[in-house]
């Protein structure tokens, strides 16, 4: 039955109505919501749309805001066991909001909204006390430990500051400073010395622009007032922590109230959408009954009014008692009228104001919709076959609380076979008291209705004079199909027409359709002929593509095991050169040597020249041939010229995936040592010998102190081991709510044995 929906637009319409809304929970209910075929639950669902519909009318403005989902944040917050202050935020908005609705919300259909408002009002007026919500953060006189520390952090850093303008004044007279300024550099004041006058400034050195031609020098008079706000800072971390944690337990504690407020709200929010949607088109509340006739007054499709260019519009009546029938001309308004009952009646019994006069009618629990064609390609499935489908699933479930709409049934086989059979089946669920509407341009199922009382006739309307139709409909009326009208209007010649219409007269067609049908037939034997010779073709091509895929496989299995071996190698290498303290011509040449070494070990050759794009299979690097010799081809890789032999390159390499593995070129070296010498200790976390729960326990503890000592990034060094310890930390990282991503160490900083973790950015 759900199918029918989007036959009826009923996705359309959500679109629409999404575009009330302001809050993403309620954007994702909206796309799911389906229409509501429950008497009680549609009163419900109209009583809280006209709610709101009502304060609208009256001039209320409700100031709605978009918030986030509640359930996200908790499920965040959990994870580390106390919220964030952005995230307290965040909830403290939700308060704001509902202190402007609750004074509607008495004795409304919303009313439980002011009840759970009641229930975590004191939440909030622990947030005032302890949270700045529009800054995001705790307060200075959230604890009178906080004050006293931030207080003594505000009187370092002035003296600090003093100190500091004292030195860059003095040195900015003398010429040392690049720039008249000082700056941070990983949280340390530093001054941008010129390079040339570095060992004039006493202090330490953090750092080197770009260029070159500035140092960042920490004075050595104010290192020991830096040190004193670090530790400070530290301390006000330590209690900003111990603040949000019991700020959190207390929000914890009423979480399924807050659970219960995003689901009340959520549903809020989708009534002053539907409220906000009707106003668009000056919609209607539908009178809702259990049992009785469909009745629209001047009743249109809302896409019609909701469209950009809407000032073409029809409006129609429907009454429907048991059962009614619409014929009359192609593009005459047919399948709209129905498509229009369908979705007035879903949308008045879904809460909606719909756009008509007025209107009534009995609530369905089940609507069936046969419109448009829904044939199976894949399954190769007819189009009546689909259609017979859903009218036996039509009988099987049809009663009296059922609606079905018909467009044209019967099409796709035999018109007299396919005509007779729906006509029995209309009749079969019309004694069922099931109210049915169908279209139809059949002049056989139009005779038949007669003989039906139930089944009510309608047309729709087409002015002879301008051949144009007017999209009214007329009760009590056969229309004509008007084919041949139509074909004038659109162009076809007189002679055309005229034989068209012989041939309605004398049935000379139906021996021309013996002739097509024995054509016909030869044509299915040779259709049958050639899928047998298609099915052995396919079936040659399936071993060829399977032989393929399997030589494939082994081919890059080989690969990846040589990587294996020259990855181990490499890092050999790295670790000789770190441990010997080689120079840097020396760890150049070792590395040629161990390029030239692996790259003499295989035997793949084929057509080289130069200037070719080859890929050199041991590093999976793309480089340019230069030159061509016997066995030999020197390349350009990188920065390097190297010599491979022939057999370890490739030109055609678009289907070869390249394993993840990188080399690293001799210039790292030297920055190696620098590189580690600038990672503070409270920056890594060794976690070797450790079980994986407690792996875990410290890197939590470990994260969030980093993060709330605005530490960018963190270094878990795990080893290799079994792997085990490695994938359980990766696959915790994933889903953090602190980190913004992670990635294995260079192979200088420990390669897969250390995971680097970048962490979201303090707001």
């Amino acid at each position: 039955m759900f199918k029918s929906l989007n036959k009826l637009d009923w996705s359309r319409i959500l679109n629409y109505l999404n575009n009330f809304l302001y809050s993403d929970f309620s954007k994702e209910r909206c796309q799911n919501l389906v229409p509501l075929f429950s008497y009680e639950e549609a009163v419900k669902a109209q009583e809280k749309t006209k709610f709101i519909w009502d304060l609208l009318e009256k001039g209320k403005k409700l100031e709605l805001n978009p918030l986030k989902s509640l359930k996200s944040l908790f499920e965040r917050a959990s994870k580390r066991e106390f919220f964030l202050p952005i995230e307290l935020s965040e909830i403290k908005k939700w308060f704001l909001t509902l202190e402007k609705l609750i004074s509607y919300l008495e004795n409304s259909p919303f009313s439980n909204l002011k009840t759970l408002y009641e229930e975590i009002k004191e939440i909030d007026l622990y947030l005032d006390r302890v949270l700045d919500w529009e800054k995001g953060e705790i307060k200075d006189k959230a604890s009178y430990n906080l004050f006293i520390i931030r207080k003594k952090l505000k009187e370092a850093k002035e003296i600090l500051f003093t100190k500091l303008e004292k030195i860059r004044e003095n040195l900015f007279k003398k010429g040392y400073l690049q720039e008249n300024l000082f700056t941070q550099k990983e949280g340390r004041y530093v001054l941008p010395v010129k390079v040339e006058y570095k060992n004039k400034v006493k202090g330490i050195l953090h750092g080197v622009s770009q260029s070159g031609a500035t140092v960042f020098i920490e004075p050595a008079s104010i290192m020991s007032l830096s040190n004193e706000i670090e530790n400070l800072r530290r301390i006000e971390q330590r209690e900003v922590v111990k603040i949000l944690r019991e700020v959190s337990q207390e929000i914890f504690s009423r979480s399924q109230s807050f659970f219960n407020l995003e689901d009340i709200y959520a549903d809020f929010e989708i009534a002053f959408a539907k409220a906000s949607l009707g106003k668009t088109y000056k919609g209607k509340f539908p009178l809702l009954k259990k049992e009785g006739l469909i009745k629209i007054c001047s009743g249109i499709h809302p896409l019609l009014l909701l469209k950009e260019n809407s000032s073409k519009v029809v409006y129609n009546d429907f009454i429907i008692e048991k059962g009614l029938l619409i014929s009359g001309p192609n593009l005459g308004g047919k399948t709209v009228s129905l498509k229009t009952i369908g979705i007035l009646i879903l949308m008045g019994q879904s809460g909606f104001p719909i756009p008509v006069e007025a209107a009534e009618f009995p609530l369905f629990s089940k609507i069936f919709v046969d419109l448009g064609d829904d044939q199976d390609i894949i399954e190769g499935e007819s189009s009546f076959s689909s259609h017979l489908k859903i009218l036996k699933e039509i009988l099987d479930n049809a009663d009296e609380n059922t609606l079905v709409l018909l467009d044209e049934p019967g099409k796709g086989t035999n018109p007299e076979e396919g005509i007779a059979l729906v006509a029995a089946i209309i009749n079969e669920i019309l004694k069922r008291k099931t109210k049915v509407v169908v279209t139809t341009h059949s002049q056989f199922l139009k005779t038949l209705s007669l003989k039906m009382k139930d089944l009510k006739l309608a047309t729709m309307e087409y002015d002879s004079e301008t051949k144009e139709p007017t999209y009214k409909i007329r009760y009590n009326v056969l229309g004509e199909s008007l084919a041949f009208d139509l074909a004038k209007k659109l162009g076809f010649s007189e002679n055309i027409l005229s034989e068209a219409i012989g041939y309605l007269k004398n049935k000379e067609y139906w021996e021309w359709y013996k002739i097509i049908e024995k054509e016909r037939k030869k044509l299915k034997e040779l259709e049958e002929e050639l899928n047998l010779k298609l099915k052995n073709l396919e079936s040659k091509e399936k071993e060829l593509e399977e032989k393929k895929k399997e030589l494939k496989s082994l081919y890059e299995k080989k690969i990846e095991e040589l990587i294996s071996i020259w990855n181990e190698e490499f890092q050999k290498m790295i670790k000789n050169i770190k441990k010997e303290s080689i120079s840097y011509k020396k760890a150049i040449k070792n590395f040629e040597e161990f390029v030239n070494k692996f790259l003499k070990s295989s035997t793949r050759e084929e057509e080289i020249k130069e200037g070719d794009k080859v890929l050199v299979l041991p590093f999976k690097r793309e480089g340019e041939v230069l030159k061509v010799k016997d066995k030999l081809v020197e390349v350009k890789l990188g920065n390097f010229r190297i010599e491979v032999p022939k057999g370890n390159i490739i030109k055609d390499y678009s289907e070869i995936k390249p394993p993840s593995f990188k080399y690293y070129k001799p210039k790292d070296l030297e920055n190696f040592q620098k590189s580690h010498e600038k990672i503070e200790k409270k920056e890594i976390l060794k976690l070797l010998g450790l079980t994986v729960e407690e792996a875990l326990e410290e890197i939590e503890k470990t994260l969030n102190k980093a993060f709330l000592e605005g530490i960018p990034k963190v270094y878990l060094v795990h080893g290799h081991g079994t792997g085990k310890l490695r994938e359980s930390v990766r696959e915790y990282l994933k889903n953090h709510p602190l980190v913004k991503n992670f990635k294995f160490a260079d192979l200088m900083e420990g390669g897969t044995g250390v995971t680097i973790v970048y962490l979201e950015e303090k707001n």
